[in-house]
């Protein structure tokens, strides 16, 4: 397992990966550049189909750069985690690939949950890749996440999701998915959901699914329960 000290190394050479290739960005003379800033509230934090707030609500904000194909930027929320950790930090670079039917959406993530006890790993890297597809009037979407030494005691992790949505009408759209997490040294399981999405206004967003897991012994985080969240974007 990576250590504290790896990992805070791992840490800051993301950030000064971020630093450098935000510097690069900034000095192109033909690059679009953008702030792009999203505040969430929602009645829980959810994250690969289980819970990560105890069943309280949470608060969270995403800013990023858009600087050409590049997005660099940090998102935060709420958080309870069992080994005490109270939020979950996230500093970030994705990009867009065009891959002819399919869109690819890359993503790098260095996750920290502060409040963690001492003693145990609370910096680790996440790696994320979304395949898109249109097909009869639907978006197929598959994702996969990786982590090589996830959170706490847990090594090598995986969610792999496929994901069906389809647009109902101008501003609504429906969407379900299944996924399925692996863990060395960890939980288990199965989740899926199933909602609709209003995009009340241009900058505001509300959302509506219900969530449920193969794994209701494992603890109140894998049981099914009602989400709603609303975002604005600036």
């Amino acid at each position: 397992m990576i250590s504290l000290a790896s990992s805070r190394r791992c840490g800051a050479a993301a950030a000064s990966l971020c630093a450098i290739t935000a510097a690069g960005a900034a000095e192109a003379r033909e690059v679009d550049a953008a702030w792009k800033v999203k505040a969430t509230a929602a009645s829980e934090y959810m994250s690969k189909g289980a819970g990560k707030s105890d069943g309280d609500p949470a608060l969270q904000m995403e800013i990023a750069y858009e600087a050409g194909p590049l997005d660099i930027g940090v998102w935060g929320s709420t958080a309870a985690f069992a080994e005490g950790g109270d939020a979950e930090l996230q500093a970030f670079v994705s990009g867009d690939i065009d891959a002819g039917p399919i869109d690819l959406d890359l993503r790098a993530m260095v996750k920290h949950a502060p409040g963690t006890v001492d003693g145990v790993q609370d910096t680790w890297l996440e790696l994320r890749a979304d395949g898109e597809v249109k097909a009869a009037g639907s978006t197929l979407r598959l994702r996969v996440e990786y982590s090589p030494d996830s959170y706490g005691r847990t090594e090598a992790a995986w969610w792999i999701e496929l994901q069906a949505s389809r647009k109902i009408a101008a501003d609504w759209k429906v969407s379900a998915a299944y996924g399925a997490r692996e863990q060395d040294l960890g939980t288990d399981y199965r989740a899926w959901n199933a909602g609709v999405t209003w995009k009340a206004t241009e900058r505001l967003s509300l959302d509506l699914r219900w969530y449920d897991t193969d794994n209701h012994g494992g603890g109140s985080k894998y049981d099914g329960r009602l989400f709603a969240s609303a975002t604005v974007s600036f």
